[in-house]
């Protein structure tokens, strides 16, 4: 029997007293709002203690130790007493959080038959054991001294923690790497039955496995001595990994299959889900650090996810620390693929690929402001009770994906110094302004570029010895076969002032961010930054052409009271009261400018106008409702929307946007099954006036009843 949908009709509301009961909520912040993350490699940052290269290797040959400075794919000495002796430096950055990709102890070498080059495991992504530090970095009393060292400076320490896999230690006994579906070759119990385990997801009659019978490609180990390498002792059960083959691009393999090789854990056990949750609880209590980078997201079932982060966060809680953040890596350019994460895996904040895929185009001059306006009115699919896009974590370039030096001196190879040092800055501040908690990767602020994505953008912060890494061309100047840690490089002094301005300025961290202008072509994007608490108003104008451009901006506050707080250039740069609360503003090329108005914005007296409210059980976005407000007047305003089924007393609260465009995407599992649903939407502007707005949904019968 099909079953068809009524359209849309929406209902308009009226005003409502403000001390009537109401599920309105402001739009969520995050404690960490105002920090500035700083991610690094420990093996390439510097190295404090010459006496641990060779990670207590029994033999200094590098197939042994994994230490070759001069080899890209190897050790190179950073550990954790170089990244102690450096945080002044990063004090003097303006950084808040230090994120150390993953400092377990790791396999050392990693070989791959015959032909290969072998490689080393410096990057940290290849555990052995998950209760100690990496040799190769130090001891646990030396992250204990960093931690509180970094604690001393106001500088938290975020560790990177994996759970999808270990290091590649077991084999195929079968000799098969292709991955084996589950369609054809399903998991069988010890007694040889077929099952799901979907059906067994994190339960604790999750049947019972046998290593020879079980997996469609039976498990062996290489050696009598691999049996027992891994720590916990758990993880050496060979029937706590998937063993299905290796990952391929996409699907059902993408959380079954081994990256890489990489031993893939069986996530939907109910033992690897306690057993991950007991690893990392140890290193929350006996280490006072800030908060989890959790790697491969979205290579694990959120299952997995709703249990282990209300763990973590309990745990930190309980030891002293409420505000424990944790984020995840979700490697995918899209919002509308990444915001499921926030939804069906409890994370209340990710890494933005999306920002960082749009501010490059930005910066290079490739992308338009009005490309820039469309990705940011994806926000909305991030909404939800506890979270949104403010949270997310933004980024330029990483360990995975290359440094924003490279592709800007890469997609503008002609471009003058000058200019490259210019865009450079730009795509800073378009970052550090803007929504989000931005985060820098080391040596972006000493130019570094790189050659690429990967190791070729692992650069060492100290003399290197490797050919690639000294042949490297960095923007603003350096040498790449001398120390990187100059406070007069032009970048560091400009992010430093940069984040600086940040700091100083509450509305840049956390204010409502709405966009007030922007260029269909290479010119001027407008950006009002609004604080809902003081009512003070900034705005932030960047300019992407190579040519100098103006505009005339419309803000809320009086236009006659700004003043400039930042600028990345001393020409070329004029702002000035315009008519109807406007601002013309003229940029040169590649430049910024940041106003602010030390009067706050004052209320109106006219009454808000109609709220439109729409409710739609199909989106743009797969398994999605859309529920969407049109609000037509209103002094900064917000709207909160919910939902209950009919009959019900208490709405549901769904969110709370605070720009517009006014809507969220909740999953279709969230809105109650019922026939008959009420949504309402409540509008709330600056100063505390409120108009409703409801919309009745039912599901009608087949057609002709």
């Amino acid at each position: 029997m099909r079953v068809f949908w009524f359209p849309f009709v929406f209902i308009l509301g009226c005003s409502v007293a403000l001390g009537q009961e109401t599920f309105f909520r402001p739009s969520v912040r995050l404690a960490q709002q105002g920090d500035l993350i700083y991610l690094l490699l420990p093996d390439r940052f510097c190295n404090g203690n010459p006496g641990n290269d060779t990670g207590n290797a029994p033999a200094n040959d590098p197939k042994v130790s994994g230490f070759d400075p001069a080899n890209s794919d190897f050790f190179h000495g950073g550990d954790l007493q170089g990244i102690d002796t450096k945080l002044d430096y990063l004090s003097h950055l303006g950084v808040n959080s230090i994120w150390l990709t993953p400092i377990f102890k790791n396999r050392a070498v990693q070989n791959y038959g015959e032909g290969a080059a072998p490689k080393a495991g410096y990057h940290g992504y290849w555990i052995l054991d998950f209760t100690d530090v990496d040799p190769h970095f130090g001891t646990k009393e030396d992250l204990q001294r960093l931690v509180d060292h970094a604690n001393a400076h106001k500088i938290g320490t975020i560790l990177d923690i994996v759970v999808n896999h270990t290091a590649d230690v077991i084999q195929p006994k079968n000799g098969v790497h292709e991955y084996q579906y589950k369609f054809s070759k399903p998991y069988r119990d010890a007694d040889g039955k077929p099952f799901d385990d979907r059906d067994y997801i994190d339960r604790p009659d999750f049947p019972k496995l046998d290593p020879d019978i079980s997996f469609p490609i039976p498990p062996a180990f290489p050696s009598e001595a691999d049996r027992k390498i891994k720590k916990p002792d758990w993880l050496n059960d060979p029937t706590v990994y998937h063993n299905r083959g290796e990952a391929s691009t996409g699907g059902e393999s993408a959380q079954y299959g081994d990256i890489s090789g990489l031993d893939d854990l069986f996530t939907e056990q109910p033992r690897v889900v306690q057993g991950m949750i007991d690893i990392y609880a140890d290193w929350i209590k006996n280490f006072p650090i800030s908060g989890f980078r959790l790697d491969t997201v979205k290579h694990v079932n959120n299952e997995f996810w709703v249990k282990f982060i209300p763990a973590m966060s309990e745990v930190a809680k309980n030891a002293g620390r409420k505000d424990f953040f944790i984020f995840g890596e979700v490697y995918d350019p899209d919002p509308a693929f990444v915001s499921e994460f926030v939804h069906r895996a409890g994370l209340s904040s990710v890494l933005d690929f999306g920002f960082q895929r749009a501010a490059h185009a930005f910066a290079t001059g490739a992308g338009t402001p009005r490309s820039l306006v469309e990705f940011f009115a994806k926000d909305s699919y991030y909404i939800t009770p506890s979270a949104n896009a403010y949270g997310l974590v933004t980024f330029l370039g990483n360990h995975d994906i290359g440094r924003i030096g490279y592709f800007l001196s890469n997609d503008l190879s002609e471009a003058a110094e000058e200019e490259l040092l210019a865009r450079d800055i730009l795509a800073h501040a378009l970052m550090f302004f803007t929504r989000g908690i931005p985060s820098i990767y080391y040596g972006d602020e000493q130019g570094f570029t790189g050659k690429g994505a990967d190791v070729a953008a692992r650069e060492d912060m100290f003399e290197s010895k490797v050919p690639a890494y000294l042949a490297e061309k960095r923007i603003g100047g350096g040498d790449a076969s001398a120390p990187a840690f100059n406070e007069d490089h032009p970048l560091f002094r400009a992010i430093r002032e940069i984040a600086t301005v940040r700091r100083n300025n509450p509305p840049l961290q956390s204010g409502i961010q709405i966009v007030e202008y922007a260029d269909d072509k290479p010119g001027i994007l407008a950006v009002a930054r609004i604080d809902p608490n003081s009512f003070e108003e900034m705005l932030v104008a960047l300019n992407n052409s190579s040519e100098t451009r103006k505009a005339d901006v419309k803000v809320f506050s009086p236009a006659g009271n700004w003043e400039k707080v930042y600028s990345s250039g001393a020409k070329g740069i004029s702002f000035g009261p315009g008519p109807d609360n406007r601002i013309s503003i003229e940029l040169a090329a590649c430049s910024v400018l940041v106003l602010r108005n030390p009067h706050p914005i004052e209320p109106g007296s006219e009454q808000l106008g109609e709220l439109r409210l729409t409710a739609a059980r199909t989106s743009e976005l797969e398994d999605r409702w859309e529920v969407k407000a049109e609000v037509t007047s209103g002094m900064v305003p917000s709207v909160a929307f919910g939902v209950r089924a009919k009959g019900e007393t208490a709405y549901k609260f769904l969110g709370t946007a605070d720009g517009p465009p006014f809507r969220v995407f909740p999953p279709r599992e969230i809105i109650p099954n019922a026939a008959e649903l009420e949504f309402r939407a409540i509008e709330r502007d600056l100063f505390g006036k409120e108009v409703t707005a409801a919309f009745d949904w039912h599901r009608p019968g087949p057609r002709g009843h």
